[in-house]
């Protein structure tokens, strides 16, 4: 006899396991265990083997929803697709997101430093990222991978200032990509796609004449009373007089400077390997930085290795301080090394590769902040079409 409401809710516990099966819908019963708790289940075969599984509760489903279910799984189950028992079990194997990430560092990261087709920075990054705020958000690394939804990732960004919240969203969306490759994920729904990135304000801070003069008075000043630890003093000069970014300086060592050509030879930069000029001046200074013998590096850090990005920006922070000058960051001696070279005049090819990037969209930047330059070039053209239309000739 088929399976009724009625039937359904006076089965009663007997002290033993008991079923009810539907004689509508074969394969989908009632049961009720020897403790009283009623489920509704199916019964069927799959590898030869015989299995039942549980497909909802009276409790939180009506029968004709219970039937309805029923057919759509044992008809499923025909064709050939995963049983209840098989998705629940591939269910429990897939990984949290915490795990999934830490298989990101452990395959994903560590296969492409090793084949260089990642930098190390890069990684680094990336562990800096997850280790200092996104696994400490409140249950985040607990969510299975294949459940973090766009809200999980609002939340994980929404307290981050706008360009902590650009690089954060950036690191998790090479992330979830991974994992759509490695099937943790259905293809193409990453959830950063469609997260709002910030609007960032561009910096445009360049040191002034006077700002330079300032600091070089300080770092002078500094090294009279820090004369230990002259490192840190020579390397701010150092990027002062070239552009570069403060990691190749971190990172220079005797062995790429050829003093008889003026020439070093970066082995790894952010774009490859670079053969770079070094100006009259920068030479001196090379000249004047003491050597270490136990360590290779120009600008040395305490325990033979590299001077540490934080050696460096507290040093800076000092010398800007006793010099007077506010909002300064290490990066703005790049920019204002590019600026100042655009408002003399300097082409943006000059500039781009006094600068040695792969593109001129960086250059032109510094062109279009060159004020006097530019105010200078408006000036003259002003003038020049001023006279042609008041027929005069120039």
């Amino acid at each position: 006899m088929s399976l009724t409401e009625r039937k359904v809710r006076d089965l009663k516990p007997t002290g033993k396991q008991t079923i009810l099966w539907d004689a509508q819908t074969k394969g989908f019963g009632c049961r009720v265990s020897a403790g009283g708790t009623k489920v509704y289940i199916i019964s069927y075969r799959t590898n030869g083997r015989k299995r039942q599984a549980i497909i909802g509760r009276p409790s939180e489903m009506s029968l004709a929803e219970a039937r309805a279910l029923a057919g759509r799984e044992l008809t499923a189950i025909r064709q050939g697709e995963p049983d209840p028992l098989a998705r629940r079990e591939a269910r429990q194997a897939e990984p949290t997101l915490a795990e999934a990430v830490n298989a990101f560092f452990d395959r994903y990261c560590a296969v492409r430093l090793e084949d260089g087709r990642m930098k190390a920075a890069t990684a680094q990054e990336y562990q800096r990222m997850w280790n200092r705020a996104l696994k400490d958000w409140p249950g985040f690394g607990d969510i299975r991978a294949a459940d973090v939804k766009k809200t999980d990732i609002e939340k994980a960004v929404a307290k981050r200032a706008p360009a902590s919240r650009n690089r954060a969203l950036a690191c998790l969306s090479t992330i979830f990509n991974v994992f759509e490759q490695w099937e943790l994920r259905p293809q193409h729904t990453n959830p950063c796609r469609l997260v709002e990135r910030a609007r960032e304000r561009e910096r445009d801070r360049v040191f002034s004449h006077t700002e330079f003069e300032s600091l070089a008075a300080a770092l002078s000043e500094l090294e009279s009373t820090q004369c230990t630890d002259p490192y840190p003093l020579h390397a701010i000069r150092f990027l002062a007089l070239t552009g570069w970014r403060a990691g190749e300086a971190i990172g220079l060592k005797w062995e790429h400077i050829d003093f008889d050509t003026r020439e070093v030879t970066l082995p790894d930069t952010k774009t490859g390997r670079q053969l770079r000029r070094i100006g009259e001046d920068v030479f001196d200074l090379l000249q004047s930085v003491p050597r270490w013998s136990q360590n290779p590096h120009v600008f040395a850090g305490h325990y033979g290795g590299a001077m540490g990005y934080k050696r460096l920006g507290d040093t800076f922070r000092a010398a800007c301080a006793k010099a007077g000058i506010a909002n300064a960051r290490l990066h703005d001696l790049r920019r204002s090394y590019a600026t100042h070279a655009a408002a003399a005049g300097m082409s943006v090819f000059a500039i781009r590769d006094l600068l040695n990037h792969s593109t001129l969209e960086m250059a032109n930047r510094y062109v279009r902040r060159a004020g006097e330059a530019v105010q200078k070039a408006h000036d003259e053209n002003a003038a020049r079409v001023a006279a042609m239309m008041g027929g005069k000739r120039q």
